[in-house]
């Protein structure tokens, strides 16, 4: 069982991992965070989504925060469920030196400052440098959530042009230590096709697929089977190719999903079942992007999705490392037992481990460090900056360290697998 997590004091502001003075890193290797975020700022509506569409978009989806300090986001014309049950932008309030008791003593009443480093690159920096993180990956938060659920593909196209441009302005603040993930518009293949060339163009190394069904499912049952689509599905065999074929990492991320239709991913069926208990918080981010993931891989795994791409570099995020091996055997025995399955590897360990893979692990997850032939070269360390469930380097490397793995397991759990699959 998974040790508890420690208690981490403030920690002070120092050089980041770059190499100091003396010539060592700070943590003795180079930190790449493979899984951080930022918060997206109304300036992406205002500054750099396209004029024509700053009326539209206005319906199709919009987040916004009254003076009462409580957020509003309206998407496909209706308001949606907001990403948090009270003031506490949960998504948005971690800091270096903040403690989980710290959060859990915050008013839930009460409007908090959320951290600039959330949606700021100087002040971002910064709090890389006070961590000792060399490197961060970078990925949406609103944009995660609510961004797949958009329904006109002109308008999401037009949105993701404008969210990629103004994360690719953030990263130019640092570009060897900002590195920005493309979202793409999948409402239309062939738009977001366009856009992953556009940003291509522009520097750009990795795109974020997230495991959820876009499209419109039907109203009735009287209506017909609608558009909503599983990234698995063939209509998007052009974009992985594209994907493939550019050499991007294609960055599987979940998000929660408690705001979203029932249909579309798992977390809005978790919020229904633990409806009763009365949390005052979503639950579903504790479980729904590891079932979402896995359900991905394995749909994947059943339609040799990787042999079809055999190229493919892909990375799943968000989700902790331990459900990858459980997925994978499960997916081996079924795919032994069921008889109806053509032309697909009935070895599906053999097959992900030899393929170009990524799986990122949350800092208090133990198996990583139990499992280093498992896990060594495949695994990277994810802070999920600022989301309130972050957690510094120094934390993770003494999880790490607490199941004696070698030191060149633990500087590629902490940035050299990383490294070698984005091209860092």
């Amino acid at each position: 069982m998974a040790k508890k997590r420690s208690k981490i004091s403030k920690v002070a502001p120092r050089r980041a991992g770059r190499e100091s003075r003396n010539g060592h890193w700070r943590h003795g290797f180079p930190v790449i965070d493979a899984d951080s975020h930022v918060f997206e700022p109304p300036a992406i509506w205002e500054k750099y989504l396209a004029r024509e569409y700053r009326v539209i978009a206005r319906s199709a989806f919009a987040y916004h925060v009254g003076t009462s300090g409580v957020p509003s986001v309206v998407l496909n014309g209706r308001p949606a469920r907001p990403m948090n049950l009270s003031k506490i932008n949960r998504q948005a309030i971690w800091r270096p030196g903040l403690r989980p008791e710290d959060i859990g003593a915050l008013d839930p009443e009460a409007t908090h400052a959320t951290n600039p480093g959330a949606s700021d690159p100087k002040a971002r920096l910064a709090d890389m440098d006070a961590l000792g993180i060399d490197q961060a990956v970078l990925f949406p938060t609103l944009f995660a959530e609510y961004f797949p659920m958009i329904e006109s593909p002109d308008v999401a196209a037009a949105l993701a042009k404008a969210y990629n441009d103004w994360i690719y302005d953030f990263s130019r603040k640092s570009p060897k230590r900002l590195v920005p993930v493309a979202v793409l518009p999948v409402q239309s293949i062939d738009l977001a096709i366009d856009e992953l060339r556009r940003v291509a163009r522009k520097g750009f190394r990795a795109a974020f697929i997230r495991p959820c069904f876009v499209g419109r499912m039907p109203a009735d049952s009287t209506e017909s089977i609608g558009t909503a689509r599983f990234p698995n599905h063939g209509s998007f065999d052009p974009l992985w190719r594209e994907i493939e074929a550019l050499d991007f990492v294609a960055c599987i991320h979940p998000s929660a999903g408690s705001t979203n239709p029932e249909w579309s991913c798992e977390g809005s069926f978790v919020e229904r079942v633990a409806a009763p208990l009365r949390t005052g918080h979503y639950l579903a981010e504790s479980v729904a992007p590891g079932m979402d993931n896995a359900i991905l891989l394995t749909a994947m795994l059943f339609y040799a999705h990787l042999e079809r791409f055999p190229k493919l570099r892909l990375a799943f995020h968000h989700s902790g490392a331990s459900w990858v091996t459980l997925a994978l055997e499960k997916a081996e025995t079924y795919l032994w037992l069921l008889s109806n399955f053509k032309d697909v590897n009935l070895e599906p360990e053999e097959v992900f481990f030899n393929h170009a893979s990524l799986v990122t692990f949350d800092t208090w997850e133990s198996s990583v460090g139990r499992l280093p032939e498992t896990y060594g070269k495949i695994a990277a360390w994810g802070s999920r900056y600022p989301h309130h469930d972050a957690s510094p380097p120094d934390e993770a490397i003494a999880n790490l360290r607490r199941w004696s793995p070698s030191d060149d397991v633990v500087a590629g759990y902490m940035g050299g697998n990383a490294a070698r699959h984005f091209g860092l």
